[in-house]
């Protein structure tokens, strides 16, 4: 494999830069929607809504992002830049005019910008399969660490107090409910720029072709030992018009299939494998989704935590994340991705475990939440928890994404309904049903929140485990 140049070395970095941002984004207005809703006349109901407006935004435009994408990648992130300026920026003015709907436009105008199922597919067809799994590494790390940097900002941002006249706009009020509004506009107004200036288009989707290789030389050898078949002619004769197919989609051929044919396409493409990837993506989002965004609420009911422990400890935990990812993208050189998909949900189950609380169980005492006793999970225990779960799942994305971009037909690579949108359907999806079953549990009992949400997500883990272990077989290039 030849090395990439510079400016395609650059584009591949904007893509992991954008995805750091968008998770930036989503994560930032968390420690102050409450109170957003609340100066815009709302209640505290409200702010699930605030936050829960952007993926559910992002389900629909990641379909338009990933039929675009079939012709360029310039044009539609540029695009999504100018959306994420936009909505940042109606976030922020919401104050001003005192308007919750302006602020929930401006939330789901963000998620409409979410560029996540282009840069997975930038990856995928772009980046040879011996450098995929370091690659998408790198795209888990970037994840964590917007996770991690969100509310940590926030934080710095609540600090802030002060206001100015603009020309045209009005009054700027800038504080820790609209200060990420500004901040994140100002970030995606200068990505978008640079974006413009260095992106480089790529010509030949190299690692896309490397895959179509693969493909084609996998099918030959088995139509080796049925030459005698008339079955087996029958395939290659398919085959043929299949290459044919995949060639007119790196040639960017005008002809485009119809959404209904897109879907029969996925229908009869989804493979064992392919299933089991989606599967994985969404029960890692939803569990990880019900240890972050619960942790506010958790910490704050059962050791009286404020906002900025919780930043802390979110700050901390994504800093951590980066070595980890660092090393599986190293070891991912040496050992099969199926290997470090075991180690990797082996740790993550380890430490949904330790936030399992059996004192509750038995015991419903509410002052001090059986402190005192062995089997509590006391602050230390539930911060081991947090960190190897948060740090499993962040690493394992990079994993499950690169696995899914290699056991996907090329069928499906090539298309509008490929591994870059799967992933980034799939994965919203998780995250968006992990805010509604947080919130579901937060109204059945506050006092058993923590079991409410951690039980069912360490047996999600464990048949996540053991999902991967029936299939260890399959779920290889």
């Amino acid at each position: 494999n030849e090395r990439p140049t510079f400016k395609q070395s650059v584009s591949l970095s904007l893509n992991i830069l954008a995805c750091f941002l968008y998770m930036m984004n989503y994560y930032i207005v968390e420690p102050s929607s409450t109170r957003y809703a609340n100066a815009l006349g709302q209640g505290d109901a409200m702010s699930g809504l605030i936050i829960g407006a952007m993926p559910w935004a992002a389900l629909f435009s990641a379909i338009i992002y990933s039929i675009w994408s079939n012709r360029c990648y310039r044009s539609p992130l540029l695009t999504s830049g100018i959306l994420l300026v936009l909505g940042n920026l109606l976030y922020a003015t919401a104050y001003q005019y005192n308007s919750i709907e302006m602020a929930l436009c401006g939330r789901f105008m963000t998620g409409l910008g979410g560029p996540r199922s282009m840069n997975r597919r930038y990856i995928a067809d772009t980046t040879p399969l011996a450098r995929r799994t370091a690659v998408n590494a790198a795209f888990g790390t970037a994840t964590a660490l917007g996770a991690a940097l969100g509310p940590a900002t926030a934080i710095m941002l609540n600090n802030a107090e002060f206001q100015f006249d603009v020309s045209i706009y009005g009054t700027v009020y800038f504080n820790g409910m609209t200060g990420p509004g500004y901040l994140m506009s100002l970030l995606w107004i200068a990505f978008t720029i640079t974006l413009g200036l260095v992106f480089e288009e790529p010509t030949v989707r190299s690692g896309l072709e490397e895959q179509c290789r693969k493909e084609a030389m996998d099918l030959n050898v088995q139509s080796e030992s049925q030459l005698n078949n008339a079955t087996a002619n029958a395939t290659i004769r398919s085959m043929s018009i299949d290459d044919a197919t995949k060639e007119d989609s790196l040639t960017n051929s005008s002809n485009s299939a119809s959404i209904g044919s897109q879907f029969s396409k996925l229908s009869n493409n989804l493979t064992v494998p392919v299933k089991i990837c989606m599967f994985l993506l969404f029960s890692k989002m939803f569990t990880v989704e019900s240890v972050i965004s619960a942790a506010s609420m958790v910490t704050k009911n059962r050791y009286g935590w404020a906002v900025q422990q919780v930043g802390t400890l979110g700050t901390i935990v994504g800093c951590l994340t980066i070595p980890i990812s660092i090393f599986i993208g190293w070891i991912s050189q040496y050992r099969e991705d199926r290997v470090l998909m075991i180690w990797l949900m082996s740790f993550a189950a380890l430490g949904m475990g330790l936030l399992v609380d059996v004192t509750d169980f038995v015991s419903t005492e509410t002052d001090t939440f059986n402190e005192g006793s062995a089997l509590a999970v006391g602050p230390r225990r539930y911060i081991a928890g947090y960190l190897l779960v948060f740090c499993s799942v962040q690493a394992f994305d990079g994993v499950v994404g690169s696995v899914l971009s290699k056991v996907i037909p090329t069928a499906l690579a090539t298309g509008t309904l490929n591994s870059g949108l799967l992933a980034t359907v799939v994965g919203t999806f998780g995250r968006a049903c992990g805010d509604v079953f947080i919130t579901s549990v937060g109204y059945i009992d506050l006092r058993q929140i923590m079991n409410l949400l951690f039980v069912p997500s360490f047996f999600i883990l464990i048949s996540d485990l053991a999902l991967i272990g029936w299939n260890y077989d399959i779920l290889t290039a």
